[in-house]
């Protein structure tokens, strides 16, 4: 036991002291200080691991800096709402969260007909949607050509196209036909009671595509959980939290609680009570109408897990418990060692999805089929998955969905699947799965978050030392800063 708790110790050093060196070393998005705005995703994906790092290690040492910290930047991620900086998502509201667009939304373009007036909207999913560009260009007297073009990605061209809804060539009928996974592109033909001269046709030119502004719930678990365990810290061990801090948490608390309702009508249960959330039908979204991949629910999940402690609601504790129920039913468990989907197994897209035939009954306007994605979790998104099923099973008044058999499963998991100890020294692999392909460098840096797990393998700690390397590749992350952080805990 003693040899166990030197190796535990060395780890904790060493990751206060990587969690000081990273901070100091993060520069331009990446920090010191939140950016004002989450457009690109910075706050969601960034940020916000930054203030759980400053959480834990508010939590291991009871500093009073590290929860002064984690206060500030949870007071500048709150001024960078959508509500408080004046700016509307796709739909033209305005709410109290973090919208995205960049690379992580569908970009669009609305061309003109040769009279000025809207006609077409050509709509392009990511990856590389916001840099593609549109080329329209004449072809004979009454038809035109549509080119999507751009870095990284296949071009698509459709020709002889029209804008008369009764031709059997109408633009995007042609492209909704054409549709192909890769490119991703479709169209909506816009109508005009405003009349024109002589028969429609697309106005010539190329055009650039602006990629929609939307609240990701994904994002919004990621952004609101420090601050809800920041909270919840407070309440239970009040005298370590500093007064200045103390008397924020409740405007904490109405934040967190307003940003996760924001996201109510993307809720869902399945028939035997496991939860998700979904990105909704209409939504300019890669996956419009499709259930989030198990990390990304798992992200509200985390959150909801803490108001349901700090607070004792109980929609946080039955909508926490049914987000356990999914991940725990697609736990496979094989010769006491888990493993677990990237999309849940009850989903659209780990089943696929083919066209229907028109777009208002494809559950997606944007992608009319999908193949099959059954591939194992990765061990970049596992580290959400395991800090839910931590946070989830040490949550005390939760009801019980993880069992210590499950527990040691998934601590499995590390040691016989995710470590691949072919080599002359011990890695990550990719995923969870146990036969996929060794990680890259920039993933050995999460192994990490596989320590918490060393209540239920007393390998893990051997094992995440052998792995990590001595520092992560650069550029520094905030994601660095949470697996320093880790490491001190």
């Amino acid at each position: 036991m003693s040899y166990l708790r030197d190796r535990v110790t060395g780890l904790r050093r060493t990751g206060i002291r990587s969690f000081h060196e990273i901070e100091r070393n993060l520069v331009g998005v990446n920090g010191p200080d939140a950016l004002p705005h989450n457009e690109t995703g910075v706050i969601g994906w960034g940020t916000s691991w930054r203030m759980q790092g400053y959480l834990l290690m508010a939590e291991r040492t009871g500093r009073p800096a590290y929860f002064e910290r984690l206060a500030e930047l949870i007071d500048q991620v709150l001024q960078a709402r959508d509500d408080v900086r004046g700016v509307s998502d796709f739909r033209g509201r305005s709410l109290p969260v973090w919208s995205s667009a960049h690379k992580f939304t569908a970009a669009s373009a609305v061309l003109c007909d040769t009279d000025g007036r809207p006609a077409l909207e050509v709509t392009v999913c990511p990856p590389h949607a916001r840099t593609a560009k549109v080329t329209v260009a004449a072809d004979g007297e009454r038809q035109c050509s549509v080119t999507v073009t751009g870095p990284g990605r296949p071009g698509v061209e459709a020709r002889g196209l029209s804008l008369d809804p009764l031709d059997e060539r109408r633009a995007d009928q042609v492209l909704y036909a054409a549709y192909e996974q890769r490119t991703a592109v479709t169209a909506r033909l816009l109508r005009s009671d405003r009349p024109g001269h002589g028969p429609r046709r697309l106005n010539p030119g190329t055009f650039g595509l602006k990629p929609a502004m939307v609240s990701l719930a994904a994002q919004t678990g990621m952004i609101t959980y420090p601050a809800a365990g920041l909270a919840r810290l407070a309440r239970e061990r009040p005298d370590a939290v500093p007064v200045s801090v103390r008397r924020r948490v409740d405007g904490y608390l109405d934040a967190v609680d307003r940003a996760l309702r924001v996201h109510d009508e993307q809720w869902g249960t399945t028939d035997d009570g496991r939860g998700f959330y979904r990105w909704l039908p209409d939504e300019p979204v890669s996956f419009a109408g499709a259930e989030l991949p198990t990390n990304e629910f798992l992200a509200m999940g985390r959150t909801a897990v803490q108001l349901a402690v700090v607070t004792g609601e109980a929609r946080w504790r039955e909508r926490a418990a049914a987000m356990a129920r999914a991940l725990h039913g697609d736990l496979a468990v094989t010769d006491g060692v888990a493993a677990w989907p990237y999309w849940p197994g009850f989903g659209r897209v780990y089943r696929g999805w083919q066209p229907t035939g028109s777009p208002k009954t494809d559950g997606s306007a944007v992608r009319p089929s999908y193949r099959a994605v059954t591939v194992p979790e990765d061990v970049t998104h596992a580290l959400i998955d395991l800090d839910f099923l931590r946070l989830y099973h040490d949550a005390p008044g939760l009801p019980e969905v993880f069992t210590r058999a499950d527990m040691r499963a998934v601590a499995n998991t590390f040691t016989r699947n995710a470590v691949d100890r072919g080599g002359r020294a011990p890695r990550l692999r990719h995923d969870v799965g146990g036969k996929g392909r060794r990680g890259t460098d920039r993933e050995q840096a999460y192994v990490a978050a596989w320590l918490p797990l060393r209540r239920w393998s007393r390998e893990a700690p051997r094992l995440v030392r052998a792995v990590r390397p001595p520092a992560p590749p650069l550029p520094l992350m905030g994601v660095d800063t949470y697996c320093a952080a880790l490491l001190a805990s």
